[in-house]
This record gives C-alpha cells, sequence and structure tokens, in this order.
C-alpha cells in the first residue's frame, strides 16, 4: 500500500498561492542517506547563483537511513513568502529506484508534469506500472511526461557508491530548463572537494542520458 505524503500547512490557500506566475516546483523523493536532503539544498543554491530566487525545505525533518525521504525545492524570479511543504509540483525527480512502489509519489501532481525515475527500465515501462496501479498509485494526468536514467549505475560507475543523487541532479538539468548544468556543477564542486569531479561527472552523465531522451521524445 502506498504511503501519502504529509500535507503540513497545504490547504486550498496554499494551492492558489502555489499559482503564482514563474514558481515551479520539485518534489525530490529518495531514502535517507541517498542524499535527497542534500540534492534539494545544492539546486536551490544552484538556482541562487544563477540570481533568481528559490527555497528548499525537507518534508520529514532529518534523514533517517532507508527510510522515506522527501524535500521540496522552489524556483520564482520573485521572492518566494510560502513555508510549506510541496503540495503540487510540476517536477518530481525520483531518486530511489523502488520508492514509488511503496510512496504515493504523485500526490497534487500538475497536468503536464515531468517524472523523473531512477530506473534502468525504458520511460514506457514506468509510465504502465503506474497508470495500471500496479503498486497502490495510479497515474490519471492526461498530460505528463514520463522520463528515466539509470541514476544508481551512474553512482556506482562514477563515485564507487550507490548514491544517485548528483546524477539525479544532472538528470534534472537534462530534463528541465529550472537550473542550468554550469551552476551546478559549481555548487557539486564547492560541496564536496576532493570529490567534486566524480560529481560533475555524475551529474554530467545523466545529463546527457535525459537530453537524449527528451530529444528523441520529441522528435
Amino acid at each position: 500500500m502506498s504511503q501519502p505524503f504529509a500535507n503540513t500547512g497545504a490547504g486550498a490557500n496554499v494551492t492558489d498561492a502555489l499559482a503564482i506566475p514563474g514558481l515551479r516546483e520539485v518534489r525530490l523523493v529518495g531514502r535517507g542517506g541517498q542524499g535527497v536532503v542534500t540534492a534539494g539544498e545544492l539546486l536551490g543554491r544552484a538556482v541562487v547563483d544563477e540570481g533568481r530566487h528559490a527555497q528548499s525545505l525537507p518534508t520529514f525533518g532529518p534523514e533517517r537511513r532507508g527510510a522515506l525521504s522527501t524535500a521540496t525545492l522552489r524556483v520564482s524570479p520573485d521572492q518566494i513568502l510560502l513555508k510549506c511543504t510541496s503540495a503540487r509540483p510540476d517536477v518530481v525527480l525520483v531518486i530511489d529506484p523502488t520508492i514509488w512502489h511503496h510512496a504515493n509519489v504523485l500526490l497534487g501532481v500538475r497536468e503536464g508534469a515531468t517524472l523523473i525515475f531512477n530506473s534502468a527500465q525504458p520511460p514506457a515501462a514506468i509510465e504502465a506500472a503506474l497508470r495500471s496501479g500496479q503498486y497502490g498509485t495510479t497515474l490519471t494526468l492526461a498530460r505528463c511526461q514520463v522520463l528515466t536514467v539509470d541514476g544508481t549505475g551512474i553512482a556506482l560507475q562514477h563515485l564507487g557508491r550507490p548514491i544517485p543523487n548528483t546524477a539525479m541532479m544532472g538528470a534534472l538539468v537534462g530534463a528541465t530548463d529550472l537550473v542550468g548544468q554550469a551552476a551546478v556543477e559549481a555548487v557539486l564542486d564547492e560541496r564536496f572537494g576532493s570529490k567534486g569531479q566524480a560529481n560533475i561527472a555524475a551529474a554530467r552523465a545523466a545529463r546527457a542520458a535525459l537530453a537524449s531522451q527528451t530529444t528523441t521524445a520529441q522528435a
């Protein structure tokens, strides 16, 4: 049975507020120990470095290894006054390969959303499973884009560890226009020091995989 997300303070007024022009929202979902909250923070810092406003909020506080871990990233050209957790995401970044089997990652997702999964399976297989309700959550959006990238495999190749957060940051860059690769690489280099280049390589590989996938889909 899929677990619902907490809806802390997210009522009708919040839903209305999320209609602010230019405001974009990303839900990051994974497990404790995979760097979900770190990914949200670093993406937010990259957005700020590009001259826009960002807000990154962990949903359930500090991570516990292996447990559901989520974060909300908001991006806007203007100051962000909202303080609630994810309510109406435009993008869902699923960092763990199987967490969507157990948690409702689609709660409140907007029509036309981009759904990015850490998976070696093709997008059509993930979308078919979601639309069938196989894992207790059913995808009912008429319009959405489902994308996949083997973030764990990329992490193993470049980092030697199955920690896919930085690879999936690159996937977000490849799939959306929310933040640029140069800004993401700068924050990765600053955050990870001697391991910065390995994390940058993982982000680049995932970005390339997603960019080619979105180009194929548009052809």
